[in-house]
Order: C-alpha cells, then structure tokens, then sequence
C-alpha cells in the first residue's frame, strides 16, 4: 500500500513540475556556482519588457515636445505626417525670395589706398634716405639759394620722379576730401572720382612744367625757370609727406573733426605757398628782374588760378 501512495505523489510532483515555465517565479534566483548566469537572464528580461512597453507607449511624449503626428485607422499615414510637421511646410504655398547684393558702406577701399601710400613712401625713405634727408633737412637751412644744393639733388632723377609721383597721388586724395566733405561729387565712385582728382593734378604740374621750361627758352632765362621749377617741386614734395599724416587722420576721425582738421590742411598749405613764394623769389630775381608785385601775380595767375578753372570745369561738365 505504501508503494502505490509513494507512486501518487511522485507523479503529482512531476506534474506540477512541467505545469510551472521555470523563470516565470516572481522570485529573483540567485547565482550560485552551479547556475552563475541565472541573476543575467533575470536582468535582461526586464529590460527587454521595458524596450517593448516604451515601443507601444502612445505618443503623448511626442505631443509635448511639439511633434504631434496623426494616424489613421489603417495606420501611421506618411503623408500626414509630413502635413503636420511643425518646422517644414511641405503643403504650403510656395514663397519667392530674391536675394539682395549687400552694399558695403566702410572704409575698406580707402584703408588700402593710405596703407599703400605708406608702404610707397617707406620704399623711398629705405632706398634713398640721403636724398629724403636732404630734402628734410632743407627745410631748416637758409642754404636753399645755394646752386649747389640743388645741383646735388638733381644727380639723383629716380628719388624726385617718386616722390613726384607721390605728391599727385597725395594732392588728388586731399582733393577727393575737400570734394566729399563740400558734398560736390562730380562722379559716383571711390575709385574713378579719386582718379578723376589725380589726373587732374598731375595734369596741373605737367603744363607748369612745360610752360615754365618753354618760358625760360622763350626769353633766354633757363637758369631762372630751371631754379623756380626746383623750388615748387621741391615744396610740394614736402608738403606731401606733411599731409600724409593729415589725410589719415582725417579719413577716420570723428565727423565733429572734420571742420578743425579742414582748417589745419588749408593752414598747412598755405604755409608751405607761402613758403614756396619767399624762398624762390631771391633766386628768380637775381636772374630776372622782377618785382614783388609782378611775382605775386604771375603766382596768381600760374597758381591759383589753373586750380580753380579745372575745378569750375569739374563742376559745370559732370
């Protein structure tokens, strides 16, 4: 009798035993070191539930961050979603656009035309700073009437063709200022007004130029004409290099500067003119004889006057 119960309970036991999954007991296994991997598989099984419920979870996460998408009935509808996308407007009206070219208003162009100049002159001052010196150093010196200064300066032709150059370059800008401050701009443009200007200097000097040497072979006063001719070059050699400074100053400074830094340049070329006339007044009139009042006005009329016709050109053509 007692081996037939026996036999009962051991198939109950067996029973129960393949009825119950292993792994589904609501008690976490610990790992023992017969089974070490039976706390891993409890683990991953978690986490694999919890992929699967945030898979399904409905989208109100997705309705607060602002991407609220509909679905259909059939399911997710591709082109809903792209109809209530909320940074693109794929089913809107198209918008046209056209771009505008930026208009730049600094002063960049002008910055490289005073940095050029700069460098231009330092090249001169490094190649030939006896001759720069000299021409400094003039300025100073009661000696100026001496012909052999001048015969000195003149052995070298390259250093006073450059600063020559560099005094049109110099005068054309100064005029450019005077021309945009007095807001009488014949032209628009940086570059061809200030062309405009150069030209209009060099070209003042070249027919002083031949007109005082076509003088001075006219009536047999080349010494004369050649030392006046000397003198102005010399003067607005000088009175480039002291304007230089001048012009940079004035092109970025504060606009309430601009009328005390107007009067400085016309101080400083009215000295360095009146500068020009004392000095080469002795020499032309040792040459020719001459008068105060006869130089004066050949001064007016050489002088001034060819400035303000080109100007009242400039003005009434363009």
């Amino acid at each position: 009798m007692k081996y037939i119960l026996f036999s009962v309970l051991v198939l109950l036991a067996a029973t129960l035993a393949a009825q119950t999954p292993a792994g589904d007991t609501g008690i976490a296994r610990q790992p023992t070191a017969a089974n070490p991997g039976a706390a891993v598989k409890k683990d991953s099984a978690i986490t694999m539930g919890r992929l699967i419920t945030d898979s399904v979870r409905p989208a109100t996460d997705s309705a607060a961050t602002g991407l609220s998408f509909m679905a259909g009935k059939g399911g997710l509808s591709y082109r809903a979603v792209l109809k209530t996308h909320p940074w693109f407007n794929f089913f809107g009206k198209p918008e046209n656009r056209a771009s505008q070219e930026r208009q730049t208003t600094g002063k960049e162009a002008l910055f490289y035309m005073l940095t050029g100049l700069m460098f231009f002159f330092a090249v001169i001052k490094i190649l030939f700073s006896k001759y720069v010196g000299n021409l400094m150093g003039l300025v100073f010196r009661g000696s100026l009437r001496q012909k052999q200064i001048r015969e000195q300066l003149l052995q070298t032709p390259l250093p006073s063709l450059l600063l020559n150059i560099f005094f049109v370059i110099v005068g054309g800008l100064y005029i450019f200022f005077l021309l945009q401050h007095y807001k009488a701009m014949p032209v628009t443009g940086f570059w061809l007004l200030l062309l405009y200007c150069v030209l209009a200097v060099g070209l003042v000097y070249l027919v002083k130029f031949l007109v005082l040497k076509f003088t001075g072979w006219i009536f047999n006063i080349r010494d004369a004409a050649d030392t006046y001719i000397f003198i102005v070059f010399l003067v607005n050699k000088l009175l480039a290099i002291f304007l230089l400074p001048l012009l940079i100053i004035m092109s970025f400074s504060l606009a309430s500067w601009a009328n005390v830094l107007l009067t400085l340049s016309y101080v400083m070329v009215g000295v360095f003119f009146a500068y020009r006339y004392i000095v080469s007044f002795a020499p032309v009139r040792r040459e020719v004889k001459v008068s105060q009042f006869h130089f004066f006005m050949y001064l007016c009329a050489f002088e001034l006057v060819p400035l303000l016709l080109i100007y009242k050109v400039l003005m009434s053509f363009f």
